[in-house]
């Protein structure tokens, strides 16, 4: 490849997180030339981000305010819009890849010249369609977030196609830059050997936020028994978070909240040993400037899909039932930000204070309700996070493993290819390291319902494979029969409406259910030949899929390593 567009239209933490991508795309073809098309709110970041050849902005929120925006009328939209294209369209692009799931950037990529197209895009009807496997598995997370094992940025980079040699996120921040912040914090009494903490308390939405008095009691006992010195960051509308962290912390705490620009906030955050976070772009910029990062995972935020990505980084989570909540509700009792305690937290930052290993954390009741992460690449290149403190393995952290290995599998090949039946690995190779295992005897116990569900599923497809395949070589012939493809295809719809029954019935099972839908959803075309084709692949593939689910579980049973007994994964 020599051109590739990348378009990114979301916010400040969205962009960052596209740099792994590019490092991948870099590192694969050392002469493509990447464009990123951004939303022009965000535009400064980009300063800042290596690997971009050519930089262009599009003016999202004066687009789309309608009579109050910039372009006041549809006319004024229609010449901004034909300008942008044109300045898109006077390079032609091997490749363009939309990680912006919304229907501008869908109609934007529809009028785009290019020999392949990955995302979210219109046809030529104005119908949204998912091009590329991991693109179409982006949109399956919502629908069952607990059971996705892959950050944000891994399908970003599985949908680019290049795993890249260095892993993380990548901001350089000029070096006059990060030598004014040393200077600053010179004049504020902070020394360089000293233990410098930074606090985001802010969030984009209050639920993701941990309360402003625990940041408050966590900055007491940092300045009190470490001598830590804190430095509380934010946008301007949250000086108010600052102004309280100040006046209660003490004399230690530095609100620079509102205070700096985004440049000067990633050279003071690289200054810092520490930043204690809740899901923000301040925790992706300090992740990418290489400061260690302790996450925490609240409300609609779910740290397996974008928490801190770079090996090393910790997390802290509520083991509530009900987070990560769905982004649809507005909770009102939030109970994940009462169970992460203060004392938690300290105790985390005292041990890597001490450099002490965090490998493994005795369970106390000081961790009741919590749980702690350590992210780590694993061997496919892709980042994990790996729980510190020993606990069963239920039944959703079974299947998440599943999912890990079997999506790993399937979605490598693309679109126009049924999926290779490689025997897979089981999934348990390291399991004892990270779960509590205990020595019970073999039992199917509650899988045996999801096992059974699989068994329906792949039946199910296998007869829907055999309908369309008729459709197809109906379609083929010189003078196709209409009436015997239509008698051919009602016996289609009831059978994917019990595949669909399936994935409302079966929790665990919905991630597949729902990615087969999204692929029924894609099709596009009139030609009943080429319809009936693409189809037959989606059904090939769903049997695949649940083949691969079904040997996995399999070979553990039969294995005898790890069974469920009571919602618990033992070993025999």
């Amino acid at each position: 490849m020599k051109n590739v567009l990348i378009i990114n239209l979301t916010r400040m933490g969205d962009l960052i997180q596209t740099t792994p991508v590019m490092a991948g795309l870099k590192d694969a073809y050392p002469d493509v030339r990447i464009t990123l098309l951004i939303n022009s709110a965000f535009a400064e970041i980009c300063n800042y981000i290596p690997f971009v050849d050519r930089l262009i902005s599009f003016n999202m929120d004066g687009f789309i305010l309608g009579g109050r925006g910039e372009f006041p009328s549809l006319v004024s939209k229609y010449r901004y819009m034909e300008e942008t294209l044109e300045d898109i369209n006077s390079v032609g692009y091997d490749c363009v890849i939309n990680f912006t799931h919304t229907k501008v950037s869908a109609a934007i990529m529809s009028l785009i010249r290019a020999k392949e197209f990955r995302g979210f895009i219109a046809d030529n009807k104005g119908h949204s369609l998912i091009k590329h496997p991991w693109l179409r598995y982006f949109f399956n997370i919502v629908p069952g977030r607990i059971y996705n094992p892959f950050h944000l940025c891994d399908i970003y980079i599985k949908a680019g196609g290049a795993i890249p040699k260095e892993k993380g996120l990548f901001l350089e921040v000029p070096e006059d830059v990060f030598d004014s912040a040393r200077s600053e914090l010179r004049k504020a009494g902070i020394r360089d050997s000293d233990f410098v903490i930074g606090f985001q308390p802010g969030a984009s939405d209050r639920h993701k936020m941990w309360a402003t008095d625990r940041y408050v009691e966590l900055a007491k006992r940092l300045t009190g028994r470490l001598g830590a010195k804190v430095l509380v960051f934010g946008s301007g509308g949250e000086r108010a978070l600052g102004e309280e962290i100040k006046k209660g912390g003490g004399c230690d705490v530095i609100d620079m909240v509102g205070k700096t620009s985004l440049k000067e906030l990633a050279a003071f955050l690289k200054c810092c040993n520490l930043l204690i976070s809740n899901d923000s772009g301040t925790m992706h910029v300090a992740t990418a400037v290489g400061t260690r990062v302790i996450g925490m995972s609240l409300g609609a935020a779910y740290f397996r899909e974008t928490g801190p990505y770079g090996k090393g980084h910790i997390v802290i989570e509520s083991n509530a039932p009900c987070h990560p909540c769905s982004f649809h509700v507005k909770c009102q009792n939030m109970v994940c930000n009462d169970i992460i305690s203060v004392d938690g937290v300290y105790n985390i930052i005292e041990m890597i204070y001490n450099n002490s290993r965090l490998k493994e954390i005795d369970d106390s009741p000081l961790w009741e309700g919590m749980q702690v992460y350590e992210a780590v690449f694993s061997d496919d290149g892709l980042l994990e996070y790996v729980p510190i403190i020993k606990r069963p393995i239920t039944r959703d952290i079974l299947f998440r493993h599943l999912y890990r290995q079997m999506w790993l599998q399937t979605l490598d090949s693309y679109d126009d290819l049924p999926i290779p039946m490689n025997p897979p690995t089981p999934p348990h190779t390291n399991e004892s390291l990270y779960y509590n295992v205990g020595i019970r005897g073999d039992n199917w116990g509650i899988i045996s319902d999801e096992m059974d569900a699989l068994r329906r599923l792949q039946e199910l497809a296998g007869r829907a494979l055999e309908k369309v395949r008729l459709i197809a070589e109906e379609a083929r012939r010189e003078n196709p029969d209409i009436e015997k493809i239509k008698d051919i295809w009602a016996d289609v719809p009831p059978i994917d409406q019990d595949i669909d029954k399936i994935g409302f019935t079966n929790i665990a099972l919905r991630p597949i259910v729902i990615y087969f839908k999204f692929g029924k959803e894609s099709l596009e075309g009139a030609d009943v030949a080429v319809l009936a084709r693409a189809a037959c692949t989606l059904y090939k593939n769903l049997i695949s899929q649940t083949s691969a689910m079904i040997q996995l579980l399999e070979q553990i049973n039969k294995d005898g390593t790890l069974t469920l007994e009571r919602g618990v994964i033992c070993q025999s």
